[in-house]
């Protein structure tokens, strides 16, 4: 352990022992039991009027819709955030302001937590394709680094609830039914989506109840090799053996398969866009996953508590390829166990000031097994088999001072330390056998710091500062030039960041505003090169400045006619490079003088969604923008500016609604998942014109 490690980790103890010996000394109360709506982003519960401006609240109205199959609509609608789907939800990826520059497929430097369990494995992949926004009751995001907060990332976090507080859950049956034309014409085959859940309550206690629910897809896709088809289901015990005490056990399963087209050039995207390079190869992903969680929070008199487990087993097989340069099989196999443990602790002193202190731990172990071969027909040459265990302790105190309403600090240190070591076998010159041996070990000290100010009645200002981090994952084991270890380096980010958020409330309206601005520094950066032939590889770069301004915007509004009026309009500027081509150039298309983007990042976006509502009616719409996206690193190629428009209407019954819209309404051509710095120029992935979805929902009470 470094020297200032060291000093690091007795600054946290002694901070941490001085503060709960002074606080003993001061008035208690119970103020971590936050009755209003509150945020959980800085860990400690906060009310949602004094949280930082960076900290976006989905309810169960935008995440519960009948746009798309998964988290994508949702998710961008908001600054700074670009989630992609392949077809109707198969591959996921998402970006919050430029962290998922290294992922090809998945997610990755984004923290994932549901109902308290951490889901995101030792190594740093989350997996995303678990989550049914139809079973998403509320979600949490946070941009930036949370490396102090819930775990070492610099990209950010996704803190979901599944369902309601126990006094609002009611015994209940929903069911819904989803159709969505693909692209391809009304007479093809439609994508069909449906679920089912139930909610018992217990008759020998008001406070146990019972929640099941499974759902399946079926979409064959737009592009050849792009089908979709998954079965998922789960079971949720909840209960309150007394009062201010509560215990959730959780169990699932999912299966799921989905194909991987591959991209294509510009004009084999434009001339024959369903095309798949990937079918020659049945290049597809089977997934399996089961899971089991059980936690127990308590209020007490003065503090909060919580304790968090979580068990995973899951396997993959997975042929790849988009041409005989490119293409194999691989086989992998995970078990995996996270513990979360949480507890605050508040303190009043003054008339009305107050401080909580709070300590957090958590505890990852990975056991992964992965091994890859040739996918040629007669061969199956082995090219490498890998065990791997990966092990990630985490451990974080942090305190929070409110002075009056005005006033809010907080501060908090983490301490990380992962490790991996994997050993196994891979081919080398002449097809003969050689080992594969890697020991990676790091240690982390995290820290992150907010000031915010109530500067006016309802004007809230902000300050902040933190560290966080990104590790090399499983994925990127090997090298796919010369099966050798990857041997990369740990992303390191330092972020500062500042902010306001205005509100104001009248008779017939409310309007919010706000705005932020960020600047941060990624040491090491690990991004994708392209190989030799025509293989992604990882490598660490120079470093990456990242700096942008985000703005939102939302208006409600009731008419004296009744008609209910909601928009919101968003929009941000990036201005992401790294250093090794920090510089301007002028466009040869339109001779504008452009600085050198980060591939895969629009240079700005901005979008609208809004409903108006007169009754059981609705209609709404969600509109987004997206710039030029830089294609490669050191070539001056762009993807064009694209508009992506939906529209729908809804009619509610006493019993169910029914809505019906269209996708992509101004039946525009863009690509859905840009393979940046792609070979030979194959970067596009088209997405589908002009669809319609046909959505369906009963509730029986």
């Amino acid at each position: 352990m470094s020297l200032s490690v060291k000093w690091h980790v007795a600054i946290a103890i002694t901070l941490g022992i001085s503060l709960e010996l002074s606080a003993r000394g001061l008035q208690q109360i119970d103020t971590t039991a936050v009755e209003v709506a509150e945020v959980l982003a800085l860990r400690i519960p906060t009310i949602q009027a004094k949280a930082a401006t960076n900290i976006h609240l989905l309810d169960s109205a935008l995440l519960q819709n009948g746009h798309s199959p998964d988290l994508q609509d949702a998710l961008n609608c908001i600054p700074g955030v670009f989630m992609e789907t392949r077809g109707t939800g198969g591959s996921r990826r998402l970006q919050m302001r430029s962290s998922g520059l290294r992922s090809p497929f998945g997610v990755r430097n984004i923290l994932m937590l549901m109902d308290g369990f951490v889901l995101t494995n030792a190594s740093g992949n989350s997996p995303l394709e678990m989550w049914n926004p139809q079973w998403i009751y509320s979600l949490e995001i946070v941009k930036g680094p949370v490396g102090a907060l819930y775990g070492n990332a610099y990209g950010g976090a996704l803190l979901a609830t599944s369902l309601p507080d126990l006094k609002a859950i009611k015994t209940s049956t929903h069911w819904y039914t989803t159709l969505r034309s693909q692209g391809l014409g009304l007479m093809n085959a439609w994508a069909q989506e449906s679920g089912i859940s139930h909610t018992q309550k217990s008759e020998k206690s008001e406070n146990r109840y019972l929640h099941i629910r499974a759902f399946w897809n079926d979409a064959d896709g737009y592009r050849d090799q792009e089908f979709n088809y998954k079965n998922q289901a789960e079971l949720h015990l909840l209960d309150e053996p007394r009062q201010n005490a509560k215990t959730h056990l959780w169990l699932g399963w999912m299966r799921a398969n989905w194909g991987l087209p591959g991209s294509l050039n510009e004009e084999d995207a434009t001339e024959r866009p369903t095309r798949a390079p990937g079918s020659n190869y049945d290049a597809h992903v089977e997934r399996t996953r089961t899971w089991f969680g059980w936690s127990r929070k308590a209020n007490k008199a003065t503090s909060q508590n919580g304790v968090w487990l979580y068990g995973q087993l899951t396997n993959k097989h997975n042929p790849f390829g988009t041409s005989p340069f490119f293409n194999g099989v691989k086989d992998e196999s995970e078990e995996f166990i996270s513990a979360r443990w949480w507890r605050a602790k508040s303190y009043l002193f003054g008339s009305n000031s107050k401080f909580t202190f709070d300590q957090s731990v958590i505890a990852r172990y990975e056991w992964f097994d992965i091994s890859e071969r040739d996918n040629i027909p007669g061969s199956d040459d082995l090219r490498y088999d890998i065990q791997s265990w990966t092990q990630s302790h985490w451990a974080a105190i942090g305190g929070r001072l409110e002075l009056g309403e005005r006033w809010q600090v907080d501060a908090q240190l983490a301490l990380e330390h992962m490790s991996r070591n994997s050993k196994g076998s891979r081919q080398v010159i002449a097809d003969s056998i050689a080992g594969y041996a890697e020991n990676y070990s790091v240690l982390d000290p995290l820290p992150f710091a907010q000031v915010s100010y109530l500067f006016l009645p309802g004007l809230r200002v902000f300050a902040q500062w933190g560290n966080g981090g990104s590790h090399p994952t499983t994925f990127e084991l090997v090298d796919p030039d010369d099966y050798e270890p990857y041997n990369l380096e740990p992303e390191e980010a330092n972020s500062y960041e500042i902010g306001a958020r205005w509100l104001k409330n009248t008779r017939a309206s409310t309007i919010e505003l706000t705005a932020q601005g960020y600047h941060q520094r990624v040491n090491q950066a690990i991004t994708r090169i392209p190989g030799t032939n025509e293989e992604p590889i990882m490598g660490n770069v120079d470093s990456l400045h990242m700096s942008g301004i985000e703005v939102t915007i939302a208006v409600e509004h009731v008419f004296d006619s009744g008609i209910r009026f909601e928009i919101q309009g968003w929009g941000n500027l990036n201005r992401h490079a790294f250093e090794s081509y920090d510089d301007f150039f002028i466009l040869p298309s339109s001779g504008s003088i452009r600085t050198n983007a980060l591939p895969g990042t629009p240079l700005h976006t901005a979008g609208t969604r809004g409903t108006m509502q007169k009754k059981e009616w609705t209609l709404g719409w969600q509109h987004q923008w997206l710039d030029e996206i830089k294609l490669h690193d050191d070539k001056d190629d762009w993807a064009q500016e694209q508009h992506r428009v939906n529209l729908y209407v809804q009619r509610d019954f006493k019993s169910h609604t029914i809505q019906i819209g269209i996708r992509n309404a101004l039946n525009t051509s863009f690509s859905g998942w840009l393979q940046t710095n792609g070979f030979g120029g194959k970067y596009y992935n088209p997405a589908p014109p002009r669809t319609i979805w046909l959505n369906l929902r009963w509730r029986l009470n």
